[in-house]
């Protein structure tokens, strides 16, 4: 059996169950129901709340010591790593983008194409790569590419065709 956790914790109980409903980030459950554990007397040391809640004592150990110096909204502050969501291509490059990809005289033929659009009418350095997904995924579009037309074709055939 560990050493037995001396913080005093401030929320009641059911003020801790509450919040941990609220939660959407799985640690900062986890962090919220070890400090109801310790409150309502159910584990008193950070290895058995570690093992009620799945994580290492040490973990446990370091969310009290966080709650001691910085306060319960600081422990359930869990900071994500990575770029933040959102792209490059945003403001009055995206809406210049967007109504060049829905102009249907003056189109893009190719992703390199936008790509190189980009880069020389904004100066935004992207991948090649990035510009496809954001394109062909985040904007939805598709770019399309004119096919070669027979020149022994029947033009008034062609409209009576589209009509029906």
């Amino acid at each position: 059996m560990g050493k037995a956790i001396t913080i005093e914790i401030k929320e009641s109980p059911e003020e801790l169950l509450k919040s941990s409903g609220k939660q959407r980030h799985p640690l900062a459950q986890a962090r919220l129901r070890a400090y109801y554990l310790h409150k309502s007397g159910q584990a008193s040391s950070c290895e058995q709340i570690g093992q009620q809640v799945g994580y290492e004592r040490h973990a446990v150990g370091r969310w009290f010591r966080l709650y001691q110096e910085q306060g319960l909204e600081a422990s359930l502050d869990v900071a994500t790593k990575g770029r933040p969501p959102g792209s490059v291509i945003a403001g009055k490059a995206l809406d210049e983008l967007q109504a060049k990809l829905a102009d249907a005289s003056h189109y893009f033929t190719s992703y390199k194409q936008i790509h190189r659009w980009l880069r020389e009418e904004h100066g935004i350095e992207l991948s090649y790569e990035h510009v496809h997904r954001f394109v062909r995924y985040s904007l939805g579009a598709k770019l399309k590419v004119v096919r070669k037309s027979n020149l022994k074709k029947d033009a008034a055939y062609e409209e009576k065709f589209k009509k029906s």
